[in-house]
């Protein structure tokens, strides 16, 4: 009977020691730092929708271009007015990616969307 730390080494060149604390230790390294990668799927950023935007408008913006699983509008909490930008999630990178190359740079009224996969802040000290 092999040993977690033989299948890894084997599989991946890596030595280690197995944690208890791991769950899933292997498959849980993909996806791991991978911007705009929730888990469920791909995290668009969307960016200069007008103040009385909604997540409908997102809806039919994304859905023709695959499954999307979630969206939000980002909203003042005091006006619940749009704060210009909100949160698509897919769960196809390649529907994805067709999304971001199509509707960036897209029209929506007077103002002209700003559209990528979501990044992950990096805070300065």
């Amino acid at each position: 009977m092999l040993k977690l730390d033989n299948l890894l080494n084997m599989a991946y060149g890596v030595k280690s020691r197995f944690s208890p604390m791991t769950i899933d230790g292997v498959t849980s390294l993909a996806g791991i730092n991978i911007p705009g990668h929730a888990g469920t799927g791909w995290c668009i950023f969307v960016y200069n929708l007008a103040p009385d935007a909604d997540e409908s408008i997102l809806w039919q913006m994304f859905g023709p271009f695959g499954a999307v699983t979630n969206v939000k509008v980002i909203r003042d909490f005091n006006t619940n007015k749009c704060k210009g930008f909100g949160f698509v999630t897919m769960t196809n990178y390649d529907e994805a990616a067709m999304a971001i190359a199509s509707l960036n740079g897209y029209r929506l009224g007077d103002r002209v969307l700003q559209v990528s996969f979501k990044t992950n802040k990096t805070h300065k000290a």
